[in-house]
């Protein structure tokens, strides 16, 4: 059975053709990206306790297959590791917004912790002013995500949520200027051009 052949047209290079025959799931994820960018913007913590939920499964499953190999290979420590990871899946589908209130004041102590040690560094390096601005930087950025983290959530949240939205519309423009497959400018079609 001989393969299907696309043609190219004027607009995109023949090497792009690949994208005339995922129109349609180009088309289908676009608009899904758009519409949790939407559910993003407008709805900051709906959006992402779903993201949440979806890593809780990504990582569940992630653990799940460490511990059946660290099982196989009796590693005590993967092992222990894998249910603690199998554990933080659940917690993340069950109870996603707590997850995240807990993720941003670990991230917040991280930061904290990281601009004390820029700031230590800063006393012997050569540029100090950088080191000491990133560093108190830090350290107010920690102080208000333990603070509020809800707020530091919703900023995070926003964030996504364009990026799902610049991510959407970039799939949508793609598939609704690909035209389908036909001759080119000069009216030639794959098997002309390869004869």
């Amino acid at each position: 059975m001989p393969e299907p052949t696309y043609e190219s047209n004027y607009i995109f290079p023949r090497r792009m053709l690949f994208f005339h025959a995922n129109r349609s799931a180009l088309l289908i994820r676009g608009l899904i990206f758009l519409l949790i960018g939407l559910v993003g913007l407008f709805h900051p913590v709906g959006g992402m306790a779903a993201i949440t939920v979806i890593l809780g499964i990504f990582l569940l499953l992630d653990a799940m297959g460490a511990l059946f190999l660290s099982i196989a290979c009796r590693l005590f420590l993967g092992i222990l590791r894998s249910i603690l990871l199998c554990a933080s899946g659940i917690v993340m589908m069950i109870r996603p917004v707590e997850a995240d209130v807990l993720i941003a004041v670990v991230l917040g102590v991280w930061l904290v912790l990281t601009g004390f040690g820029q700031l230590l560094s800063a006393r012997v390096s050569p540029s100090r002013a950088i080191l000491s601005g990133g560093g108190i930087l830090s350290i107010l950025i920690g102080i208000l995500l333990v603070a509020a983290p809800f707020a530091g959530l919703m900023a995070f949240s926003w964030l996504i949520a364009l990026l799902f939205l610049i991510s959407g519309a970039e799939m949508l423009a793609l598939a609704i200027g690909l035209r389908m497959p036909g001759p080119d400018a000069a009216g030639k079609t794959n098997k002309d051009i390869e004869a």
